[in-house]
């Protein structure tokens, strides 16, 4: 019996900590660039954890996740983390002299999903 069949877990939120099949990530975003990172497209999955660290110890960075337009501040030599939700898409601006570096957990897509094709 697989583990979303169960007819007690079919109705509730997906997150860290009632998700068997985790495996984690790490991009580093180069200093100065803004990256975009699908979760569908680049890592067969979504994302339900994230910390976002800034390595610049001058300039701030900013991030903004699932396409929304409103991108948070990152201060300098900070980080910043995003639990129990669903991130398909996050976009990251890193400061002009550090890396920022984001740790991800991606729970796969399932066979069943419908791919998400994001347009940027």
């Amino acid at each position: 019996m697989a583990f979303f069949s169960k007819p007690a877990i079919n109705n509730f939120q997906v997150n860290s900590g009632n998700t068997p099949l985790l495996y984690p990530v790490r991009v580093i975003c180069a200093a100065g660039v803004t990256t975009g990172i699908s979760f569908p497209d680049q890592f067969l999955g979504r994302a339900i954890s994230l910390k976002i660290s800034n390595n610049d110890s001058a300039n701030a960075a900013s991030y903004d996740y699932n396409l929304n337009g409103q991108f948070q501040n990152l201060a300098a030599s900070n980080f910043s983390t995003i639990d129990n939700t669903i991130v398909n898409y996050l976009t990251v601006i890193a400061g002009a002299a550090g890396t920022t570096l984001i740790e991800a957990q991606v729970i796969p897509a399932s066979r069943s999903e419908v791919p998400i094709e994001v347009t940027v």
